[in-house]
């Protein structure tokens, strides 16, 4: 889901047909092994999907997902991948992160690099909204970008220093917080990078709150 952004819509169309065939996120494996073991619905919501990869590897580890972007490039590319996986349930959505507002009850949220192309000025209610939808014992598993970022100056994006970033995990449970800094490939050219990639739980019911308050992990 990208808002505002300058690159347009055919470049949007273009960088989702570039990454057709890209694995899923080894953050999203790493989460699934973690849902797998510790959560009983298989509801999950998978939040700028983009080109639909890490939706084909929900459906494919049994998942029923909820797909949203904003750009119906993205979410034809979806339904084509559900079309190739018929015995899986897949619903789609074409809407933007401000407008958003409920998702369903989810045992994993994704979100690919994607929270950031919300603006800033509805970012909070939106992340609320995110949180809420987690069911006891749901996982969310994506990225924020940091304040070191190259495009911070982008006012139409949402951008955290570490400390806002584990703040917006008060009350759930860090399992991974890794900190990335590197120069690399974007649609506008080589830029650099600053972001935090994140797995974060929950709490059950019957887990005492005092064990799942307050964030934990690890940096790197």
């Amino acid at each position: 889901m990208h808002l505002n952004d300058p690159c347009g819509k055919s470049k949007w169309k273009t960088y989702y047909e570039h990454h057709r065939d890209r694995p899923a996120s080894s953050l999203l494996h790493t989460a699934l092994e973690l849902a797998s073991t510790q959560t009983n619905s298989r509801n999950a919501v998978d939040l700028g999907c983009g080109s639909g990869n890490e939706t084909r590897a929900l459906l494919q580890a049994g998942w029923d997902v909820l797909a949203i972007d904003r750009e119906p490039a993205a979410i034809e590319m979806v339904h084509a991948i559900g079309l190739a996986h018929p015995a899986a349930k897949l619903e789609t959505a074409t809407q933007l992160f401000e407008s958003l507002e409920s998702l369903p009850p989810s045992s994993l949220i994704h979100a690919g690099m994607a929270l950031p192309f919300c603006h800033p000025d509805h970012f909070e209610k939106f992340w609320s909204v995110v949180v809420s939808a987690l069911l006891p014992g749901g996982i969310f598993v994506g990225q924020l970008f940091g304040d070191k970022d190259d495009w911070a100056s982008d006012t139409a994006r949402t951008f955290h220093s570490e400390l806002e970033a584990r703040a917006l995990f008060q009350g759930l449970s860090l399992k991974a917080f890794e900190i990335l800094e590197y120069d690399g490939p974007s649609m506008r050219g080589t830029k650099h990078w600053h972001r935090f990639d994140v797995i974060a739980q929950k709490p059950d019911r019957h887990t005492d709150r005092a064990h799942c308050s307050g964030p934990t992990g690890s940096n790197s």
